[in-house]
């Protein structure tokens, strides 16, 4: 392992300190702190916000409010994401349209620092606006992985840059739970930090730790296309886009791989961004507690992600993804039964430790599955896709939690919606042809 890290160009050591930058904002923002926070605060938590839309009055709760923010950042992300694909790569602008989401991103989420009680509109607009930056970043960032290293490397530096990511989202957690819990050890009075300030803290860290990848990423060339395709305007954009769509129709492995990722990744990102607020609602767990846990997770993701990245090399990434989906149904059916060994509290860590060592195994072994899918010269084209089947697993993750949670005001019942996305994904993942879908994507380069 030590003899391949040595052979890793410093492009492909730059490309995986971007995952250091961006998972602060989310572990702070849409995991542990912000999400807390707007749920809790701005959208007045179980008691909920009052709406009065043409005569028609009723109350929403904060953590439905919350989930309904994300819903607007998922539907965004899925309308734009398609065309930024196809304009980076018909227009050889990946690395610059992920510098311009970078900073669109790192300027949204500061100005979630200003929020006050009842903002809930003006806060679900800008939290949409900088998840939707923080994806189309993801996908231009993921798009590079293909091109980056060799195929039989794409494992180990896509596991790799996750662990490394759950690194900088737990040092910067950290940061924050100082900033709140104790900012005598950063010099300061008692007090001087909230959460507005914890919010600013990961404006920055976004931007101060994407500079190894401003400046050691290359730009590819654009692809060669037919004359006249230039994506140029919406209209050529469009009609790129249709092109597109009827050539996908020859990737069938890749299309079965993203139905069960749509599945999946409904499982594991409305776990993560719900987690602090089950802990909160249900077990009654401090933010200094929600803290510790998240720490707890981070921390344990970094040697599980390491784990799996290794493992795909050996067993595949199909059977590596298949194993962590197991693993995540284990612990979310653990968290349901919570109190069957000992304190629910207690329960819930070990757990979360559990959680810890598959959530970096499934979304690194998913992302060089696809990255194996995909023809290098159209990547940023083709995640852009990877980038919409998560948003519409984020649209169907938020709507039934909203639901389950609006009928039955108990977070507690939503676990199962979650197991059965869960089992659903590794049902349509067993049937994908790992080598098929390489072979496809080759033929196609």
């Amino acid at each position: 392992m030590f003899t391949r890290l040595r052979s890793f160009s410093p492009e492909v050591w730059s490309w995986m300190t971007y995952d250091f930058a961006n998972s602060a904002f989310a572990t702070t923002i849409m995991a542990v702190i912000f999400n807390k926070y707007f749920a809790g605060v701005i959208a007045g938590g179980a008691a909920g916000t009052d709406f009065d839309l043409f005569g028609w009055r009723f109350n929403l709760p904060g953590a439905t409010l919350f989930a309904l923010a994300v819903l607007f950042g998922t539907v965004l992300t899925i309308l734009l994401s398609p065309f930024v694909g196809i304009y980076a790569d018909r227009k050889g602008m990946r690395k610059r349209l992920l510098i311009w989401t970078i900073f669109i991103g790192a300027i949204s989420t500061s100005r979630l620092a200003w929020l006050e009680p009842g903002n809930v509109i003006s806060g679900a607009v800008l939290y949409g606006v900088a998840s939707c930056a923080f994806v189309l970043s993801l996908n231009l960032y993921n798009a590079f992985l293909p091109q980056i290293c060799d195929e039989k490397d794409v494992g180990l530096v896509s596991g790799i840059s996750w662990a490394i990511g759950y690194i900088g989202g737990g040092l910067c957690l950290l940061l924050n739970l100082v900033m709140l819990q104790n900012p005598q050890a950063l010099g300061f009075a008692p007090g001087a930090f909230g959460v507005g300030h914890v919010v600013l803290s990961v404006s920055a860290w976004w931007v101060i730790f994407s500079v190894p990848i401003i400046f050691g990423l290359k730009e590819r060339p654009p692809v060669n296309m037919a004359s006249g395709d230039s994506a140029a305007n919406l209209g050529q954009l469009w009609s790129s886009l249709m092109a597109t769509m009827k050539d996908l129709r020859h990737f069938r492995q890749l299309w079965i791989f993203l139905l069960a990722y749509v599945f999946f990744t409904n499982g594991i990102e409305t776990s993560i961004s719900t987690a602090s607020i089950f802990g909160d609602q249900e077990l009654r767990m401090d933010t200094a507690a929600l803290i510790k846990l998240f720490l707890l997770v981070q921390f344990t993701a970094f040697p599980g992600a390491l784990l799996f990245g290794l493992l795909v090399d050996r067993i595949g990434n199909k059977k590596g993804l298949a194993i962590s989906l197991i693993g995540w149904m284990v612990a979310l059916l653990w968290v349901y039964n919570l109190g069957i060994f000992t304190d629910p509290v207690v329960e819930f860590h070990l757990a979360a430790v559990l959680v810890g060592l598959v959530m970096g195994g499934s979304q690194a072994a998913a992302r060089s599955l696809f990255a194996s899918f995909t023809p290098p010269a159209r990547s940023a084209e083709f995640f852009s896709f990877y980038g919409v089947a998560g948003r519409v697993a984020s649209i169907l993750g938020p709507l039934s939690f909203a639901a389950v949670n609006t009928a039955t005001r108990s977070l507690h019942a939503a676990i199962l919606v979650m197991v059965v996305f869960f089992a659903l994904g590794l049902l349509v993942l067993l049937r994908v042809d790992e080598a098929e879908g390489k072979q496809i994507a080759g033929a196609k380069s």
